[in-house]
């Protein structure tokens, strides 16, 4: 059996399948998959069901609920993914595409809130291939938690969203400060 497990998106009617990279078929968004998961599909039961580099994004048509029909969504997965060379897709390179647009969404909501709470800011400067470049300002420059910030939020929901060959960097241009020297200042004071 293969390992996996559910998480909730947005949308109730979607649900994001986690699997091991190694056990997925070609990304993509899916046309044909084996078994009783295509069946779901070819009746529309599914209404879209999209292959990505860590997990599986399932959509149910209007009027199916997860609660119905979740176990056997679930179970069909499963066995489709033990025939990974019998699905057929095609691929998917728009979120990759979208980089940009996700880290800027993601900089104006979330990650830009907590950046702004603690009296900083974070601002994207750059997205080349799968790297995305920002600078960190305000409180946020030299900070000892701002390499979290960066690795632990923004790069994590990245490649969440994107894929796993997402990296973030940073060209703050001066380096965080020891936490020894940023106590000892404060005590200074």
């Amino acid at each position: 059996m293969i390992a996996m497990h559910a998480m909730a998106t947005d949308d109730p009617r979607q649900l994001r399948w986690v699997v091991a990279p190694d056990d997925l078929p070609p990304a993509g968004t899916v046309r044909q998959a084996p078994g009783r998961l295509g069946a779901l599909l070819d009746s529309g039961v599914i209404e879209q069901l999209v292959v990505r580099t860590a997990d599986v994004l399932i959509t149910l048509s209007t009027g199916n609920s997860w609660r119905e029909l979740g176990d056997q969504v679930q179970d069909a997965l499963a066995d489709a993914l033990l025939h990974p060379a019998t699905w057929q897709a095609d691929a998917v390179t728009d979120d990759l595409a979208n980089l940009a647009e996700i880290a800027s969404k993601l900089l104006m909501g979330s990650i830009g809130d907590l950046a702004e709470s603690h009296g900083g800011s974070i601002e994207l400067v750059s997205v080349t291939g799968t790297n995305v470049a920002v600078r960190m300002s305000g409180a946020c420059k030299g900070c000892p938690a701002a390499s979290s910030t960066l690795h632990d939020k923004l790069q994590r929901e990245l490649r969440r969203q994107v894929g796993q060959q997402v990296t973030v960097s940073s060209e703050t241009g001066s380096a965080p400060l020891a936490l020894g020297k940023k106590l000892l200042s404060l005590m200074v004071r």
